[in-house]
């Protein structure tokens, strides 16, 4: 026995590329061990069985829904993803299931869908395969139609192989047969919080704005993965950059280079509800429209700036207002719709617009972006696709407007990606 127990030592440690040891009993670890346990809303390990896991899944945050102006509710978030050990893995599929029932599935990634999903860190690397060591942020988002149909809780199964298939020493090692083609884990598991109910004034008035590189599809901002204090963050996960169209559905007339020539430069800012002034910087210069600042201090990148606290672990934050504007300072306490600043063109932005979003504390990078509903707006159409927007942004044509299948006055929801609509004056 002695001698067995030493090679899958070694094997193992083979295995895991590192050095491999045992210690001793944890009675605390021993009492939890079959336990129905929740730690930082992860379920624990319900039973005690032993599951080699090559590829480790982990939430960067919880799985917060939130109702669209589809009248569907959006799941979005993330899995970071860690290949433990020191062969490459292919990823074959990524299923979320309901927790309790695995035959349930809500969404499945798997093919051709894979890979522009799966990012590698460093670099944003899409890929199907995790190296050695190597980690990854998979980028998840569904919707379901109805409140009643949200699980409690979800798991995700992973469908992994080997290139060029799977040892029979390692298919040895976990007692699975020799043709075994892939592993198959159920991992990274969470209860499921209720739809989420920050309700919001709108940050803006008037006709005709564009939710650009909104929710949940659109990859800057709900892609925009940063190591921020220690940990790995998407403050702008719900974020949109507002930009407002003419009586033509132009986004700028006259010289492109010029920040006055763009429709919504100048527009007023508004308080979206009551609370304090926790953040407010006014000392940035415009940038010249047409391209992003070829290099800019991360201090810099969100312009002028302003983070009220809303309350309840909520917090409002606006990007990019012209030098001057910021017309708060820390400490004052806003009421909802009052003016904070005008829409300008500071920090790390190519054309002047509002970059909104709500998040869960005051540093605007390091911060998760959690979601939020507006109030009150009309709904009158949407750009066809993000490459439309950005030919209209670039050449000042008139941005096409396309039908939505709920237009006309929406309440209590966010408005999804490329949406148009008209805020009250």
């Amino acid at each position: 026995m002695r001698t067995n127990k030493t090679k899958t030592i070694i094997f193992v440690a083979l295995i895991l590329g590192a050095g491999f040891f045992i210690t001793g009993c944890n009675k605390q670890i021993e009492n939890a061990v079959g336990a129905n346990v929740k730690v930082n809303n992860i379920e624990s390990i319900e039973n005690a069985t032993n599951n080699f896991t090559p590829i480790i899944a982990s939430f960067v945050t919880k799985p917060i829904p939130v109702l669209g102006s589809d009248e569907r509710y959006h799941l979005t978030y993330e899995l970071q993803l860690t290949n433990a050990t020191s062969f490459t893995w292919k990823i074959n599929s990524v299923e979320v299931l309901d927790a309790e029932n695995h035959n349930q599935t809500f969404a499945n990634f798997s093919g051709n869908t894979i890979t522009p999903n799966n990012q590698i860190i460093p670099g944003r690397i899409p890929s199907n395969n995790l190296e050695g060591g190597q980690t990854s942020v998979f980028f998840i988002t569904f919707a379901i139609d109805s409140i009643d149909d949200l699980p409690e809780k979800i798991a995700h199964r992973l469908k992994i192989t080997i290139p060029g298939g799977i040892s029979e020493g390692f298919l040895g090692f976990l007692s699975l047969p020799p043709n075994t083609k892939e592993l198959v884990q159920i991992e990274a598991k969470s209860y499921v919080p209720e739809a989420n109910k920050l309700v919001i004034g709108p940050p803006l008035r008037g006709t005709k704005w564009v939710a650009a590189d909104g929710c949940c599809t659109a990859e800057r901002h709900v892609r925009s993965v940063m190591p921020i204090n220690g940990r790995l963050v998407i403050a702008q996960r719900f974020a949109i950059d507002w930009e407002k169209l003419d009586d033509q559905n132009r986004i700028f007339v006259g010289d492109p280079l010029d920040v006055k020539s763009y429709i919504c430069y100048g527009e007023e800012i508004l308080a979206v509800g009551d609370g304090r002034v926790v953040v407010a910087v006014d000392k940035y210069d415009n940038q010249i429209p047409g391209q992003l600042p070829p290099v800019i201090a991360l201090e810099e990148a969100d312009g002028n700036h302003v983070v009220i606290d809303l309350g309840n672990g909520n917090f409002a934050f606006y990007a990019h207002m012209i030098k001057g504007s910021v017309a708060v300072e820390v400490g004052d306490f806003v009421t909802r719709g009052q003016v904070i600043g005008l829409v300008g063109n500071t920090g790390n932005t190519s054309a002047p617009h509002l970059h909104f979003h709500t998040m869960s504390g005051s540093s605007t990078l390091g911060s998760n972006g959690i979601p939020y509903m507006i109030d009150k707006y009309d709904l009158i159409g949407r750009a066809e696709s993000t490459e439309a927007f950005e030919e209209a942004e670039i050449n000042g044509t008139p941005l096409e407007i396309f039908p939505v299948s709920i237009p006309g006055i929406h309440k209590n929801n966010l408005p999804l990606d490329l949406s148009i609509v008209n805020f009250p004056e």
